[in-house]
């Protein structure tokens, strides 16, 4: 008589859910982890690295993504095997930051020598001189090369960060009398 092959099970906690799908984003998410498997604890990791029992515990708090990231959680609960790892990746371009002019709009006596800048590191400011809407193939200002207005002009610029997000326009108006 044969007897019956024995079987091992291995019950594991269940596998954490984030509440956000995985993707490109163009500005902060928020998101949140769950897990059903009654007294689980999360643990999880936004480096990419693989979560352990040494990693952070996940405490039911709103985690901000604002950058590239890659969010892996495991869920370990008493008495089961540690969940499988479950990971996502989210892309998220926040916006280059407005343009700004060392002199606001308004009139002036005699020529101006203006410069932009802006606060977004890396980002490539783009501009027109005479009020059409910056793109990529406009002129590429130079910090080094301010800007002479002897006239009255509409300067506008936008500024492209690294990460290819273009910022809001920014607007001046000047008027350069003699």
């Amino acid at each position: 008589m044969r007897l019956p092959q024995r079987l091992d099970y291995t019950i594991a906690a269940m596998t954490p859910v984030f509440s956000l799908p995985y993707g490109f984003y163009t500005n902060t998410q928020h998101v949140t982890i769950t897990d059903g498997t009654p007294g689980a604890t999360i643990y999880y990791t936004i480096d990419g690295t693989t979560p352990t029992t040494y990693s952070p515990v996940y405490s039911g708090t709103i985690i901000a993504i604002d950058k590239l990231v890659t969010l892996q959680a495991v869920a370990v609960a008493p008495g089961l095997s540690p969940s499988a790892v479950t990971s996502v990746k989210y892309d998220v371009a926040l916006p280059a930051a407005q343009p700004v002019f060392n002199h606001p709009s308004g009139t002036y006596v005699g020529p101006l020598m203006v410069t932009i800048t802006d606060a977004t590191p890396g980002a490539t400011i783009y501009y027109t001189t005479d009020g059409s809407t910056p793109n990529r193939s406009s002129a590429v200002f130079n910090i080094s090369n301010p800007i002479s207005v002897s006239s009255t002009r509409i300067i506008k610029a936008l500024a492209v960060a690294p990460n290819d997000s273009t910022s809001p326009e920014g607007v001046a108006v000047y008027t350069v009398v003699p």
